[in-house]
């Protein structure tokens, strides 16, 4: 069982990568195309009046959305292809935290310095330790929106939306070069 779950996943790997690559491309079409409408709207129609500048910003952001929502699923897929990685490396990772931990102790226990001077950098160790555990205590938390249908649903309608955001940048700059 376990043979074919490895098999499996080797499989779906090189797949996850290459729809990471791809969603990450158009993820960043559909922010160059609400960056051509937005450039060319401050540029040819600034709105003169202050509620029209907060519905020409409300827009500008709505249309960052689908390039956002598309640029995080990419993450997500790259977490994805991340995850046997650093799951192989979980037992070296979980000493080296052994090892920092002992060293902080250490630290913290010697006499060479006084407390109030170790204290921030012990601090500050002891909080980059306790970040990068959770990779170790949670190593799949990062690719759980794979696992939300809102989140599925909002990057499928992302993606269908971007070609429509592609052609309304090409028309408002063909707009703007007849006007």
């Amino acid at each position: 069982m376990r043979a074919d779950g490895l098999a499996v996943l080797r499989s779906i790997l090189p797949l996850a990568a290459a729809v990471a690559r791809g969603t990450r491309k158009l993820a960043l079409v559909a922010l160059a195309a609400a960056a051509v409408i937005a450039l060319v709207m401050l540029l040819r129609w600034t709105p003169d009046e202050d509620e029209t500048w907060v519905g020409a910003v409300i827009l500008l952001l709505l249309l960052t959305v689908p390039g956002g929502v598309l640029l995080f699923f990419s993450f997500v897929l790259g977490e994805v292809v991340e995850l046997p990685e650093k799951l192989l490396r979980s037992p070296q990772t979980a000493r080296e935290h052994a090892d920092e931990l002992r060293a902080i102790t250490r630290d913290a226990q010697s006499r060479e310095a006084p407390a109030w001077r170790r204290l921030p950098g012990s601090t500050w160790r002891l909080a980059g330790l306790v970040r990068s555990a959770r990779d170790l205590l949670a190593p799949h938390a990062p690719i759980l929106p794979l696992l939300s249908i809102p989140f599925l649903a909002a990057t499928a309608i992302s993606a269908l939306v971007t070609p429509l955001l592609v052609l309304a940048a090409l028309v408002v700059l063909l707009a703007a070069a007849a006007g």
